[in-house]
């Protein structure tokens, strides 16, 4: 049986007499976690559906799953699903998280990108922050 072959894009100076280079979604997901992870206050990449009303936080082999790329028209859209830390500013965290996104993979594949929607699944108290009883 022959999997669909997923949509493609090609990076700007993407043809060259010798062939042609295409980066494929799977690709674009890895830059996107890298990115999100690296940013202060990103606990970690959860999935887009919640699980009891809780983020479900992925674990690296299924990171993937917590970001959906769109292409349209040679334009990347990108929606990553991330658990923040509790008592932070969620709206400086989101856009840290939509620059880094942005820039990494603009800086990778030298195509714009249009959009990083971050959408926030849960709000978890850090690890280094215990209950007081």
């Amino acid at each position: 049986m022959r999997m669909p072959k997923a949509s493609a894009i090609q990076p700007q100076h993407g043809s060259h007499p010798l062939g042609k280079i295409e980066v494929l979604p799977n690709a674009i997901h890895s830059i996107a976690v890298e990115a999100a992870l690296a940013c202060y206050g990103v606990l970690g990449i959860a999935s887009p559906h919640l699980r009891n009303g809780q983020a479900v936080i992925l674990t690296p082999e299924q990171r993937n799953q917590g970001v959906r790329i769109q292409i349209h028209n040679e334009q990347l859209t990108i929606d990553v699903y991330v658990a923040l830390e509790y008592g932070l500013r969620i709206s400086e965290i989101a856009h840290n998280i939509m620059s880094a996104i942005k820039f990494s993979v603009e800086k990778m594949l030298g195509t714009p990108v249009t959009q990083v929607n971050v959408n926030v699944q849960g709000l978890i108290h850090g690890p280094g922050l215990t209950e007081k009883k």
